[in-house]
């Protein structure tokens, strides 16, 4: 596992934990999107990793 995809992940930890803890709706819904979009830069590098 390379170093960004370790950062990746302890990012996406902590904002799961943001999200939960989060009472605002509007925070919480750009905490969200923000995870959805690490997720998914997070499965190209997976898949990348998975071809070379």
């Amino acid at each position: 596992m390379s170093k960004e995809e370790k950062h990746l992940q302890t990012k996406i930890r902590i904002f799961e934990d943001m999200l939960l803890r989060c009472k605002n709706f509007g925070q919480a819904e750009a905490i969200q999107i923000e995870l959805t979009r690490m997720r998914a830069k997070l499965q190209k590098l997976y898949f990348k990793r998975m071809e070379s």
